[in-house]
Formats: structure tokens, sequence, C-alpha cells
């Protein structure tokens, strides 16, 4: 069979009209495909945001109970000053009501200015925060247990945490036998009062 031109005229028009199906067709693949690529990105960031919002969620509830757990503990600190600034004058006012407890003959002090607590590891993320002021404490005492017997009571006024880095007594030239309600004694101690910064207040 043999094809004339008369033949190709008329295939002329079916074969553009494949090659613009083909050509369409090509097209809708390629259209198809990258939507569909597109899609998948799009759901793995979604899917990625989500998996992040969970676990924000997790860790919020994490941290709530971690705060709820030691909330109270937390404001005990700062209820007894330890959390905060310094409270000098609950201090002078809890170590005047100690001596009376203690039945003492009145105590001297002197403080220093705040300075940075020696005593905290320096990589303690908390170091830098926590501060204390010593005080030189001057007092007589009838004997030796007096010292405790006023530590005592200042410990039960809680006017802030305190820690006692030494002491000293000295006769100071009395002799013969302790007289009876008078001070025999001399003491001289240094406290250090310790406080931390907070920083931010948690909610």
């Amino acid at each position: 069979m043999k094809l004339t031109s008369k033949d190709f005229g008329a295939m002329k028009m079916p074969a553009i009209a494949l090659a613009i199906a083909v050509a369409a067709s090509f097209a809708m693949v390629a259209f198809t495909s990258n939507q569909r690529t597109q899609s998948e990105k799009q759901y793995r960031d979604q899917l990625t945001a989500l998996q992040d919002a969970q676990n924000r969620f997790q860790r919020s509830g994490d941290e709530r109970q971690t705060v709820m757990h030691y909330i109270k503990a937390y404001q005990e600190l700062e209820k007894i000053g330890f959390v905060g600034a310094e409270q000098r004058l609950n201090w002078v006012e809890s170590l005047r009501v100690a001596n009376a407890q203690a039945g003492l003959f009145g105590v001297d002090y002197q403080m220093t200015a705040q300075a940075p607590f020696p005593f905290v590891a320096k990589d303690n993320p908390v170091s830098g925060r926590v501060k204390h002021s010593q005080m030189k404490l001057s007092f007589g005492v009838l004997h030796e247990a007096d010292l405790m017997r006023l530590f005592n009571a200042l410990h039960a006024q809680q006017p802030g945490l305190f820690a006692l880095t030494g002491c000293s007594l000295d006769r100071a030239g009395r002799q013969g036998l302790p007289l009876p309600r008078q001070a025999n004694l001399t003491a001289q101690c240094d406290l250090s009062w310790v406080t931390i910064d907070p920083g931010k207040s948690p909610q």
C-alpha cells in the first residue's frame, strides 16, 4: 500500500493533535510530580513542626512539674530571707532577740559590705548570684555553753541563712573562780549571712 500526498495531508491534523496530546500528558505528569514533591515537603515540614510543638508541650509540662515540686521549698527560702535582697534590719533585730532569750549581756557587731560567697564552686551556675555579708560579734558569756545558746536562739528566729565561721574565747585578765551572773569570758565570733539573687522570678 502506497501513501500519497493526499494521505499525508489527511494525517497531518491527527498527528498534530497526537503531538499536542503527548506534550500535554508530559506536562501534566511533570506538574503532578512537582506538586507531589511540594506536598511531601509540606507534609514533612508540618510533621516536624508538630513534633517540635509536642516536644515543647512535653518540656513545658516537665518544667511545670519541677516548679510545682520545688515551689514550696523556694517560698520557704524566700520567707526566711535566703532568696532575695539582704535583710540587715531583720538580722540585727533577730540578734537582739536571741541575746535576750539566751540571757546574755548584750552583743556588739560590725558588718562588712556584701561580697561573693567564696565557698561555692566556680563552675556552679549560681555561683555569681550567691553573696554573703560578714558580721563580727563581740559579747560576754558566763561560760562556753552560752555560745551555742545564743546561736540556737538566733537560728530559731529564722532571720536568714547564716554560717558560723569561727569563734574565740578570752578570759580578758579575769582571775579566780567564775562569778555568777557576770560575763566571765569575752567571745569573738564571725558569721556569714548568705543570700542568693533569684534573677527572674519564677512564674
